[in-house]
């Protein structure tokens, strides 16, 4: 039984260290609403206002928690797999209706708030849209089979797989649908064959009519995996069931991936879905705001549209912002401080290729602060994302490598050089620092 006193005294440790780690914005927008609810030595459970204000923490700051709750907490004797959960302390701050959140998800990995009601679709999305509501609407018919939807991240691509699936349970709540994410999937298949338990997991997924899998490009250099979903592809097409996958590319140019299970991809119907226009990203953000429940003037809404041109996901960062410094800090919103919030969290107003920019979407991207990519720290926590954000700045500027050094607090030109082909290294063996490097690089050159 854990000691009240003492496990009162490790949150107030964990408070103040998160207060080292971020900046006095985010500390008065989520750091002074976290609450404890519950402390034991294989799970710490957070209370936060609402879903809006847990969904978003654990999105951007998850990885700073969980390592400031193991510093804080581990006088308690917290187990090494110790669970960090962050939940609406279902307390009244005057905030909209909560809403369905990711606890929501039901059984088969659908999430409720992903329909096609509630997806913007506009010319960049048109063809993956009309064909995903062509599945989910006559799943017998498998006219797209397999249906391979593939873009930047952020564009949407989740959200339609899983409208897919629940406009199919809307038409037949008898059909069995699957959903996943590739990571999950290749999880599963290595526990199984670790434990010998591999004849559950093909059950588990062979005996349902959709199966929807998200980011399968992540199958690249798995090869048990690859033959395991090579014949549960066949299983299932040979049945008739349907299958649709994402990724953030054409199946052509996943590298590491059977030839077999390419042309299986390709078979199908491949959909891509590019960034938003103009006038998409305007509807976005009007259709966010209303479900936001807050207005924003014309002009703001065309001066983000016009500043935002990356993605989906990016929006939804900055109305978050905007949000919090509404509801929680009491600001008016006004075009002066839209302007504020694009310069502070995603440097918006300089031109994006420059240095400190860069750095900035690096820092972002894996949770670190920028100042410590500039200094002199070699945690492998640290040096990972310097070493990225050294060869991004490479690639997007037309800086030579003693220049570079002298924007990472002027380091020898060789450290940079040596950071460039690290990471060259692990570009061509880590798919998932592709994945983030590459999506850097096309917010950067948008």
């Amino acid at each position: 039984m854990l000691n009240q006193e003492q496990i009162s005294h490790s949150f107030s440790q964990f408070i103040g260290l998160l207060k080292v780690e971020m900046e006095t914005e985010e500390i008065e927008a989520w750091v002074d609403h976290l609450e404890l609810l519950s402390a034991a030595p294989d799970r710490i459970s957070l209370g936060g206002l609402n879903s809006f204000f847990c969904n978003y923490i654990k999105s951007h700051h998850q990885k700073a928690l969980h390592k400031m709750a193991r510093e804080a907490f581990e006088p308690l004797g917290m187990v090494e797999d110790f669970q960090l959960l962050i939940e609406p302390a279902n307390k009244v701050y005057g905030f909209r209706p909560e809403e369905p959140t990711v606890q929501s998800v039901v059984s088969d990995g659908l999430n409720p708030n992903y329909t096609f009601r509630n997806f913007v679709n506009g010319s960049n999305s048109d063809i993956a849209y009309a064909a995903g509501m062509a599945v989910g609407e006559n799943l017998a018919e498998n006219k797209y089979n397999p249906l391979f939807l593939c873009g930047d991240v952020g564009l949407g691509k989740t959200h339609l797989l899983q409208a897919i699936g629940l406009a199919a349970k809307e038409k037949d709540r008898s059909i069995k649908v699957r959903w996943a994410s590739s990571k999950e999937y290749i999880n599963e298949v290595i526990e199984g064959i670790r434990f010998q338990k591999i004849a559950g997991v093909r059950e588990k997924y062979r005996t349902v009519d959709l199966l929807l899998i998200d980011d399968i490009q992540f199958l690249e250099n798995k090869d048990s995996t690859q033959e395991e979903f090579f014949q549960l592809f066949n299983e299932l097409i040979q049945a008739g069931k349907q299958i649709v996958l994402t990724s953030d590319r054409y199946p052509r140019e996943i590298k590491n991936l059977e030839e077999r299970l390419i042309n299986r991809f390709n078979s199908g119907m491949v959909a891509k879905i590019h960034p938003p226009d103009f006038e998409t990203r305007v509807a976005i953000i009007r259709a966010k705001t209303a479900k936001r429940e807050f207005d924003l003037s014309e002009e703001i809404v065309n001066y983000l549209a016009g500043a935002i041109k990356s993605n989906v996901r990016d929006i939804e960062g900055i109305l978050t912002h905007i949000e919090a410094s509404r509801t929680l800090l009491g600001q008016e919103i006004n075009i002066d401080a839209v302007k504020r919030v694009l310069r502070e969290v995603m440097n918006l107003e300089t031109n994006p290729k420059n240095v400190d920019n860069i750095i900035k979407r690096v820092a972002q991207r894996f949770e670190v602060k920028v100042g410590d990519i500039k200094s002199d720290k070699r945690t492998q926590e640290i040096s990972k994302p310097r070493q990225i954000a050294m060869y991004l700045v490479r690639e997007a500027t037309d800086l030579s490598f003693p220049a570079i050094a002298e924007h990472f607090g002027g380091k020898n030109h060789t450290t940079v050089i040596q950071a460039y082909k690290k990471t060259k290294e692990w570009l061509e063996k880590d798919p998932e620092i592709r994945q983030t490097v590459l999506a850097i690089l096309r917010e950067i050159n948008a």
